[in-house]
C-alpha cells in the first residue's frame, strides 16, 4: 500500500511559483505537479523528497497551513530588452538565499545585543540627469564613507603573498571589505548566466544586499559592486547589466568610473619615471599603458579608456575602437575558458574557497563568531554556510 501525505496544496504551489518554475519547466519524476496543487492527488514522501530537491523546500514545507510571509521589493529592470523576462530559478534562488541569509544576520545580531547598522543615514539626494558635477560630487562622497585613499587603492596590486595579482583579485575583496562596513550584505550568485544579470541590488534601510554575478571576471564584480552602490545610495532595488544607456544606468556607470579612477587622481598618474598622463601626446595609447594605468587602480582597461577620454587625452573614436577590441578579446579568453573547463578532470572549487567567494568574508566571519558564542550550534553553521562544522579550521585560513 502507498501511503500518501495530507499536504497544503497552496503550499506545493506557493513553492513552486517563489522558485520561479513553471509545469512545462518540471523534469518527468514532478509530472503529478498540477494534480498536487489542485488537491486531486496526495503526494508520497517519496514525491515530496524529490520536490524538496527541485524546489529547495524541506519535505515538511508542504505540510504547513500558511502561507510564507517573505518580504516583496519592487526590483527595477535596467536589463537591455533582450535579457528581460522573468528571472530564471537560478537567480530566484539566489535572491531567496540572500533575504534568508539577511533574516538570518539581523537575528543573530539581536541575540548577540550587536547594534544593527542603519544603512539609510547614507543615502544621496541627487537628480538623475547625468551632470559632471553630480558624477564628480557623488563619486566624493562615496569615496568619503568608504574612506579608501588613492594610496591604498594601489597597494591592493599585490596579494597576501607579495606577489602582484594581475587578475585584481585582491582589489575585489578589498573593495567588498569596505563596501560592507557601510552596513551592505554582500554575495555572489554561484549558477546564474552571465547573459542574464551582473549585479542586483536591494534596498533596506537596515542590511541591504548586493548580489554580484560570480562567473563574471573580477574587474567586472569590482565595477558592478560600485554600480549597485550607487543605486542603493540613491534608494533604488534593481538589477542590471551596467551596459544599459538608460539614464540612471548611465549616472551610476559614470559615478563607479570616477569612485575607482578620480579624474584629478589620473591625470597626475605616472605611466612610466619620468611620464604622468597629462604629459601623454596624441590620442592613441599602448595596450602595455592601458595595463600600467590597470594594475595601478585595479579596473579593466575599458574603464580606464573611458576615464582618459573625459580627460581629453583621446579621441572617441579610439575610444571606442578600443572598447570594441577589447571585448572581441574578452569573448576569445572566454571560449578558451569553456574549452579548458570541459577538457579539464574536474574538481571544481574546495568548499571553504566557494563560502569565501559566493558567501564573503565579512559575513562568513560573522556566522564562524556566532557558532564560536554558543548563538548557533553545528545544524544552523550548516545551514547558513553550507559547510560542516569540521571545516572551521580550514574556513579561518580563508576568511581571518
Amino acid at each position: 500500500m502507498v501511503y500518501r501525505v495530507n499536504v497544503n496544496p497552496d503550499m506545493i504551489k506557493w513553492a513552486r511559483k517563489n522558485a520561479g518554475f513553471e509545469f512545462e519547466d518540471l523534469p518527468n519524476y514532478l509530472n503529478n505537479a498540477p494534480l498536487w496543487e489542485n488537491g486531486d492527488l496526495r503526494p508520497t514522501w517519496s514525491d515530496l523528497r524529490n520536490l524538496a530537491k527541485k524546489y529547495k523546500r524541506p519535505p515538511v514545507f508542504y505540510l504547513r497551513s500558511e502561507l510564507p510571509k517573505i518580504d516583496e521589493i519592487d526590483i527595477i529592470e535596467f536589463r537591455s530588452d533582450d535579457k528581460i523576462s522573468d528571472f530564471s530559478p537560478d537567480l530566484n534562488l539566489e535572491i531567496n538565499k540572500a533575504k534568508f541569509r539577511r533574516t538570518a544576520y539581523i537575528n543573530i545580531h539581536e541575540e548577540m545585543n550587536i547594534k544593527i547598522k542603519d544603512f539609510s543615514k547614507n543615502v544621496i539626494t541627487c537628480e538623475v540627469n547625468y551632470n559632471k558635477n553630480t558624477v564628480k560630487n557623488f563619486a566624493k562622497a562615496i569615496r568619503s564613507l568608504l574612506r579608501v585613499s588613492l594610496e591604498k587603492q594601489s597597494e591592493w596590486i599585490e596579494n597576501d603573498n607579495g606577489n602582484k595579482d594581475y587578475a585584481h583579485s585582491k582589489f575585489l575583496y578589498e573593495w567588498k571589505e569596505v563596501v560592507s562596513e557601510l552596513g551592505i550584505l554582500i554575495f555572489e550568485t554561484e549558477d546564474v548566466l552571465e547573459d542574464e544579470m551582473s549585479g542586483v541590488s536591494l534596498y533596506y534601510d537596515k542590511y541591504p544586499i548586493i548580489l554580484l554575478n560570480g562567473k563574471n571576471k573580477p574587474n567586472r564584480r569590482i565595477f558592478t559592486l560600485i554600480h549597485e552602490l550607487s543605486h542603493l545610495m540613491m534608494v533604488v532595488s534593481t538589477i542590471c547589466d551596467v551596459d544599459m544607456d538608460n539614464k540612471k544606468e548611465f549616472l551610476c556607470n559614470q559615478i563607479t568610473s570616477e569612485v575607482l579612477i578620480p579624474l584629478e587622481s589620473l591625470n597626475n598618474t605616472k605611466i612610466s619615471k619620468n611620464k604622468a598622463v597629462k604629459d601623454h601626446e596624441g590620442e592613441e595609447w599602448t595596450s602595455r599603458q592601458l595595463g600600467t594605468l590597470s594594475h595601478i587602480y585595479g579596473v579593466s582597461k575599458q574603464t580606464v579608456i573611458i576615464q582618459l577620454y573625459k580627460l581629453g587625452k583621446t579621441s572617441k573614436t579610439f575610444k571606442d575602437d578600443t572598447i570594441n577590441s577589447l571585448k572581441e578579446h574578452n569573448i576569445i579568453l572566454k571560449d578558451k575558458e569553456k574549452e579548458r573547463r570541459k577538457n579539464s578532470d574536474g574538481g571544481g572549487m574546495a568548499p571553504v574557497k566557494k563560502v569565501k567567494k559566493y558567501d564573503g568574508k565579512p559575513f562568513s566571519r560573522f556566522i564562524v563568531s556566532a557558532y564560536e558564542n554558543e548563538i548557533i550550534g553545528p545544524t544552523e553553521f550548516k545551514r547558513y554556510l553550507n559547510l560542516p562544522i569540521d571545516s572551521i579550521d580550514s574556513l579561518y585560513d580563508e576568511i581571518f
